[in-house]
């Protein structure tokens, strides 16, 4: 059986630790966001068949502090990487950040004596990014730290601009699930005029909460298959890719 392995920003996104478990923690010690049920979810469907990972403890997670913290110390203490063919001080954060959860996933596949599929969320676009370069940039800043770990099955997961536009999409009215390239062009800053958050707040009728999100997922009111927006497309690609390659199923 394939394992899960996470890192995001914090509840908003994939998911929060309960409990200090060390770099890793597990399903019982973390409380699930939206993009982690948008994981499980896709990973059920390409699989074929029910099975959630996350309710059956197949999923760990790694915070964003953890493997800050990890990458620190693999890295002898140094912050930023030095730039080279790869890498650079504009998206060397993303490319340490993958390399980091490559290592770590790579130790749980050891532990487990199975297979690991890692999937690393990063907004792509507001002020903790600013100037981190261009999207693009940052998803294949993340593929090249993954292949610098030497990990197979690592799967950037970057919305453009950030979540709350592929969530948006399937509230939005009167259209949803509609028309919803043009969404991508937002800012990510939630400082800007008419930002996502409050977009998402006026389709929702309520304050989009991490805990409201995470069960209009779970319950599929948000349906991640029938989102259609390029960074999900592409996320949706190559997640799919990597869980057929690690769970060696024939197309």
């Amino acid at each position: 059986m394939v394992h899960l392995l996470l890192s995001g920003e914090g509840l908003s996104d994939i998911v929060r630790c309960t409990a200090d478990t060390g770099d890793i923690c597990h399903s019982q010690n973390f409380q699930p966001g939206p993009m982690a049920w948008f994981v499980d979810q896709w990973v059920e469907k390409v699989l074929g068949f029910e099975f959630s990972h996350i309710d059956f403890d197949q999923v760990g997670f790694v915070s964003e502090k953890s493997l800050g913290k990890h990458c620190k110390k693999t890295s002898g203490g140094r912050n930023i990487p030095l730039p080279g063919k790869k890498t650079d001080r504009e998206t060397g954060y993303f490319s340490r950040n993958a390399r980091g959860l490559g290592e770590l996933a790579q130790k749980l596949a050891s532990e487990l004596q199975g297979t690991v599929v890692a999937v690393l969320f990063r907004d792509s676009d507001g002020t903790a990014s600013a100037g981190r370069g261009t999207r693009r940039k940052k998803v294949q800043s993340m593929e090249n730290g993954f292949q610098d770990a030497g990990f197979d099955y690592g799967v950037p997961m970057m919305p453009a601009p950030k979540s709350e536009a592929w969530l948006l999409c399937a509230v939005k009215s009167p259209s949803p699930y509609q028309y919803c390239d043009a969404l991508e062009k937002n800012s990510g800053n939630d400082k800007a005029p008419n930002p996502l958050k409050e977009q998402l707040e006026t389709a929702l009728g309520k304050h989009p909460s991490a805990e409201t999100l995470s069960e209009m997922v779970k319950d599929k009111q948000i349906d991640i298959s029938r989102i259609d927006m390029p960074s999900l497309r592409e996320f949706k690609a190559a997640l799919e890719d990597a869980v057929v390659r690690a769970a060696a199923i024939r197309r």
